[in-house]
């Protein structure tokens, strides 16, 4: 449209124009009413006096708009335009009744109840204690009820499901020492408590995640003589005690038992500096257990200098003779005009922009157009409920679109990192995030970076070392616009017009901090009924000390240190329920279409396109999905007795963009207790007692995994008009570079799992979001369609006040 066209909304005339767009209106305007004039002349006078009195009516309307406009003198961007502040209001409420979410997290009493409980159960022998010698629980959290149960109650079927809890308890006074997973039930006052039916086998404690890690340290810590200070001293410029600014740490790490029986304690000596991973040194100690299960530990080997020593007391002589490459390192300092070390988060370097400018913002100028009931949420056609589990991570639970089910769950799993490395350290560590808990460190979104001001920060609870603890600032939720249209066309043919619709949407995220990385997790709802699963990772880099010919394990990130490379793997459950439970699975696989047609060289040759075949998946085994770029393919999910009007079974889709090869044969050790690392999606029959592809024990029972996932597909159950759950697993190989200091950047570490409806809709149900833009050119001008939600609304956001995390520093580091 040119800056001369008038633009017309239809059924407003609250229009803005400048001196000569006034002008051009009324002459266009004016030369279409004297022309329709003129072909009415002669054929009757009575139109011919309506045409004159339309003249009339449209200067007083000019005239109107004419005098309004030149009040507005002043830039859109000068405050005093607004005389509203934005709303902050959520929808009114159209349900009659609170929703009765049976999948919400436990609040603080009802943990606090649960606590008392057990350590009132003489037959658990809890003591309410962490140190007690006897037993002591380790996590409580909710107990999903079974499937049947929660959908038949969803679904105005059923009673409401007994609300309970899953509690871990280390059974330590039993031979040989155990954990032990209970339900407790029911709340919010507990009278019950029977074994987990999901997890009835209990797992020896030395893999519970905690074991061994204080007893090593205790141990080493008998060992550090005054010739090993020395040493610390001479090689790192720094200390353990006594050091004033310059101070060594003590990181541990354990390794899983699929590599040795016995449990072994890798600890490295790390600068303590603002973040320690990126600034490890060249020192680790290799702690062996003495026995299987005693937890007691001995200095097994030292490694210095890329060099491998049998005892500490062979390594302090041989660096007393001198035998040794000796390393001198220097405690990190600020580098010439820097005003920072390079490990840190402050300001350095060439600063931007170079103008004393804000960057852009998003606000409501109508208020929140979506609802949050407890950690029930609706907005637009859709509705859902959020949770985090403190072993595995985020959740969505029962997501219906215009009160239909697509999903049942969507879940976070596990979370796995392979590190690599020509040390000790770093070749051991391959972790399980569950193994620290993942909703448990979900905290901190700090407003206006890791989520939009206009976000709802909401808090999640969780158990703790004996009580409930509340966390603010766990989860944000917002509404976006991606800055990207969901859907648009510009026709320039016969008939010109524009459609269009903003892709906004509404996004559920949580930040999970497992020490150094920093994982983002976000649900995604779009207007057309897709769902996107994201990840992101960030945060500090694993590190180690630089040797001769260690370049196949990293660049340098800094002077003598290496980012380590690595693999993140995450792995999701997704639980589709399209138009009912009896769903099937099946593959679109692309292939070449080789034919003759006798419009292409008179048909004596062969032409090849695209097409397409239906391939259904009738067992699990059949289902297992290893991505192959050869064999590109659509994954389609569908109930069949519903198809659309043509014919075709309404389905949905899911697309990832993340497969992530694991390089690793299948009888690696370090796929032991992670066989779900193996596959980028396997199906299963869904079944309450295969809750979840990992555990808290994984990083650790690699000899005899808790969670054996390749069980759940040997049994080959037909997948054929089943409830079926999908295992989806996404990842991003991680080569660290220079740039990943101080903290590896978002871009290029996403992964993402769509789904799409798929012919399930008669047409795209986006068509009916009034968000939507039509224009339309009727000669000279355009007719312009809004749905009566103003594109121009106005109001000043509410200033960014971020007083109440001043005064209160538990928002963001609990």
């Amino acid at each position: 449209m040119s800056d001369t066209q008038p633009f017309q909304r239809m059924g407003e005339y609250n229009l803005e124009y400048d001196d000569g767009q006034r002008e051009h209106v009324f002459r266009s305007w004016n030369r279409q009413i004297l022309k329709t004039i003129t072909d009415l002349t002669g054929k009757n006078l009575a139109i011919i006096v309506l045409a004159v009195a339309l003249v009339l009516s449209l200067i007083v309307t000019i005239v109107v708009v004419s005098t309004a406009s030149t009040t507005r003198t002043k830039p859109l961007v000068s405050q005093e335009n607004f005389t509203v502040i934005c709303q902050t209001n959520y929808p009114e409420d159209s349900s009659s009744s609170l929703y009765d979410n049976v999948f919400e997290d436990l609040s603080s009493d009802e943990i606090n109840a649960i606590y008392k409980y057990v350590i009132s159960q003489s037959d658990l022998y809890v003591e309410g204690s962490t140190d007690s010698s006897e037993g002591s629980v380790y996590g409580i959290e909710l107990h999903i009820p079974n499937k049947t149960s929660a959908v038949d109650f969803l679904d105005s079927r059923g009673p409401k499901p007994a609300r309970e809890a899953r509690v871990f308890i280390s059974h330590l006074n039993w031979i040989p020492p155990v954990v032990a997973e209970y339900v407790v039930g029911p709340l919010p006052t507990p009278t019950y408590h029977y074994y987990n039916p999901r997890h009835h086998e209990h797992v020896p404690y030395r893999f519970h995640p905690t074991f061994g890690y204080r007893k090593a340290r205790d141990s080493l810590k008998t060992c550090l003589n005054d010739d090993l200070h020395m040493i610390f001293n001479e090689s790192f410029g720094a200390s353990l005690e006594n050091c004033g600014r310059k101070c060594l740490d003590l990181m541990l790490q354990r390794t899983n038992s699929a590599y040795s029986e016995h449990t072994i304690i890798l600890i490295y000596l790390v600068y303590k500096t603002d973040f320690p991973t990126v600034n490890t040194l060249d020192m680790v100690f290799l702690m062996n257990e003495t026995h299987v299960g005693n937890e007691e530990f001995i200095c097994e080997s030292v490694f210095y200098g890329g060099q491998h020593f049998p005892s500490i007391d062979l390594f302090i002589k041989a660096y007393r003779r001198g035998d040794i490459k000796k390393v001198k390192m220097n405690f990190p300092s600020l580098a010439p005009g820097e005003t920072s070390m390079p490990s840190t988060m402050h300001l350095r370097g060439k600063t931007f922009p170079h103008n004393d400018q804000a960057g852009p913002k998003e606000y409501e100028p109508d208020g929140k157009r979506y609802r949050v009931k407890g950690q029930h949420i609706e907005y637009m056609e859709w509705s859902f409920n959020y949770r985090i589990s403190t072993v595995s991570g985020p959740q969505v639970w029962d997501v219906r679109w215009s009160g239909d089910r697509i999903a049942y769950e969507i879940s976070l799993q596990e979370l796995a990192v392979f590190y690599a490395g020509d040390n000790p350290a770093t070749f051991y560590t391959h972790l399980s995030d569950s193994a620290f808990g993942i909703g448990n460190r979900a905290y901190g979104l700090m407003p206006g970076v890791d989520c939009p001001e206009h976000a709802t920060f909401l808090p999640v609870t969780f158990f703790d070392e004996g009580e409930s603890v509340t966390v603010a600032n766990a989860f944000c939720v917002f509404e976006h616009n991606s800055g990207v249209p969901l859907r648009r066309h510009n026709s320039n043919l016969d008939f010109k017009n524009y459609g269009g619709l903003v892709d906004r949407v509404l996004v559920v995220r949580t930040i999970i901090v497992e020490y150094n990385y920093d994982y983002i997790f976000d649900m995604i709802f779009h207007q057309n009924g897709a769902i996107e699963v994201k990840t992101y990772a960030t945060g500090y880099l694993m590190s180690h000390a630089f040797h001769d010919g260690d370049d196949r394990f990293g660049f340098k990130i800094a002077n003598n240190i290496v980012g380590s490379i690595h693999h993140h793997l995450f792995n999701y459950k997704i639980d589709l329920d399209i138009n009912g439970q009896a769903n099937r699975y099946e593959t679109l696989d692309l292939t070449l279409d080789e034919r003759k047609w006798p419009w292409y060289k008179s048909g004596q040759e062969t032409f090849q396109q695209l097409s397409f075949s239906h391939t259904l998946k009738e067992s699990e085994l059949q289902a297992v999905y290893r991505y192959n770029f050869s064999t590109p393919k659509y994954h389609i999910v569908y109930n069949n007795q519903e198809r659309n009007k043509f014919g075709a079974h309404r389905s949905y889709r899911m697309s990832v963009d993340g497969f992530s090869k694991v390089l690793f044969p299948d009888d690696s050790p370090m796929l032991s207790s992670r066989k779900w690392c193996k596959y980028q999606i396997a199906a299963t029959h869904r079944k309450d007692e295969e809750e979840s592809s990992s555990s808290i024990f994984s990083m650790f029972d690699g000899q005899s995994p808790h969670v054996d996932f390749d069980r759940f597909l040997q049994d080959n159950e037909s997948l054929v008009d089943q409830d079926l759950v999908f295992w989806v697993t996404v990842g991003v190989h991680h080569i660290p570079h220079t740039e990943d200091i101080p903290n590896t950047p978002t871009v290029g570490t996403q992964a993402t799992i769509s789904l799409m409806p798929y012919n399930y809709f008669p047409e795209c149900p986006s068509v009916g979001s009034r968000d939507a833009v039509r224009a339309d050119a009727i000669k000279d001008s355009v007719v312009f369609q809004d749905y009566n939600i103003s594109l121009s609304s106005q109001c000043l956001p509410k200033t960014l006040n971020l007083t109440y995390l001043e005064n209160d520093s538990s928002y963001l580091f609990p």
